[in-house]
């Protein structure tokens, strides 16, 4: 701001009063110089002049010398006068300027100071806001991605301190129907964020000795094993009662001519290759038989021989799987390999048991009461509760490779087993080469697969 600017603010009373005063001071410090000036000059006053008009013009013709001298004296003390006061101009006009500059000096300090605290204050604020973002998509973001997705950790039952997650309660429900002697009910799951998991499905219990974990991940949704071997669905092969079209085989000559074979003797043989096998196997090796029946039979009926069998031969074998029986409205087979452990071994768990009654025969409440493998009523229960947790929760299915796209394949499960009762087709067990030899005597047995489990 220049200093005619500060003027003119000062005349129309609009300074601050800091500024004021030093504008006023200013002003003082001129009229004292121009005081100075007027006192300490030797320019004649015009009216002293006036009055000796008169003696000059007698004078005029006589003096002219003495004129003209004192003409160049007051030409001098003019000139004196005249560089005094544009010295004393000058240096009021340096002070003047001086001032003006100081002043404009300290404004820029302002609008630097200014400027500063306002790249400070941006500087602030944009920190703060990138910390934000950075804190969002450390501790938020990854969680807040995570809930749109399968969550392994969720709580599915809780009894006192004892947490049953959703991931242990699915996979202990699934791998009961579908895994015989490889039911796994624990499930170590760390979060990593936006909806991954490291997946660790150590395995509680085992005949063998031998136990086996399976680690893996789990990333929105979908689970990759390193082994898929461990927790895969097994082939295993009942033969139905009355279906003898598993038997039918067909032979072809050399000349491309097919001939069936005979249904009878080609299931005869499959038997004593079957005996012939377990005959070669280790004493002490333990393996996974899946075991046919020849009729049918209602559950309370199978129990009660297979614990007559086990008491009155004192066979050593592990959990017991049986394989039941459903059908559709048209009478077809559901799935022959679907079934419970009447007699399970593993972790006590919790759930809604409200909704789904004996989901589990490991129940870890107080008011638990251990069920009995000849109690038919509880077992169907406890049946048709795992069927129906398994429609309501599918994700395990698909996670684990099962289809999906029969809603109501469950339900004619279901539907057939209220009807008609639990029935049993086959089973499967843990044993030695002696106890399975010794199923082979029984009439009940039709046929025996096996798989080796150590």
């Amino acid at each position: 701001m220049t200093y005619r600017e500060l003027l003119k603010l000062y005349k129309q009373g609009k300074l601050e009063d800091s500024a004021k005063k030093q504008i006023e001071a200013e002003i003082e410090k001129q009229d004292a110089i121009s005081e100075f000036l007027y006192e300490e000059g030797t320019i004649p006053d015009f009216s002293d002049l006036e009055g000796e008009q008169d003696y000059f013009n007698d004078l005029k013709g006589e003096n002219s010398m003495s004129e003209r001298q004192d003409s160049k004296i007051g030409d001098s003390v003019e000139k004196q006068a005249k560089n005094q006061i544009i010295e004393k101009s000058k240096s009021a006009e340096d002070s003047q300027n001086g001032q003006e500059d100081e002043l404009n000096r300290q404004f820029i300090k302002e609008i630097q100071r200014s400027i500063r605290r306002a790249f400070i204050k941006m500087g602030l604020a944009v920190g703060a806001a990138v910390l934000a973002v950075v804190l969002c998509a450390v501790f938020i973001l990854p969680k807040a991605v995570s809930k749109f997705y399968y969550d392994p950790n969720e709580v599915a039952g809780k009894y006192e301190e004892m947490i049953t997650t959703r991931m242990e309660l699915d996979l202990s429900v699934y791998s009961e129907l579908f895994l015989p002697g490889n039911h796994r009910d624990q499930v170590n799951a760390v979060s990593r964020g936006y909806g991954e998991y490291d997946i660790v499905i150590p395995q509680t219990t085992s005949w063998t000795g031998k136990s086996t974990s399976v680690s893996g991940r789990l990333v929105r949704g979908k689970l990759t094993l390193y082994d898929n071997n461990i927790l895969s669905r097994p082939i295993m092969q009942f033969y139905l009662p009355g279906d003898e079209d598993a038997w039918v085989a067909w032979e072809v000559d050399e000349n491309g001519k097919e001939t069936k074979m005979d249904t009878e003797a080609r299931k005869q043989e499959s038997i004593q290759y079957s005996k012939e096998e377990i005959a070669e196997y280790n004493d002490n090796d333990w393996y996974l038989a899946y075991v046919s029946i020849n009729d049918i039979m209602d559950y309370k009926d199978f129990i009660e021989w297979f614990q007559n069998l086990s008491d009155q031969k004192e066979l050593e074998w592990g959990a017991l799987w049986c394989a039941v029986h459903t059908e559709d409205e048209d009478g077809y087979l559901v799935e022959p390999n679907i079934g419970f452990c009447p007699l399970p071994s593993g972790m006590s768990i919790s759930w809604d048991r409200e909704t789904y009654p004996y989901l589990s025969l490991l129940d870890n409440s107080d008011s638990y009461d251990r069920v009995e493998a000849n109690d038919e009523k509880t077992m169907q229960t406890h049946f048709i509760s795992m069927l129906s947790y398994i429609q309501d929760h599918d994700n395990i299915l698909s996670m684990m490779g099962q289809t999906t796209d029969s809603p109501n394949r469950y339900q004619d499960m279901i539907d057939y087993v209220q009807k008609n009762g639990l029935k049993i087709h086959g089973f499967a067990v843990s044993a030695k080469k002696n106890t399975l030899l010794e199923l082979y005597k029984e009439d009940v047995v039709s046929y025996i697969q096996t798989t080796p489990q150590n």
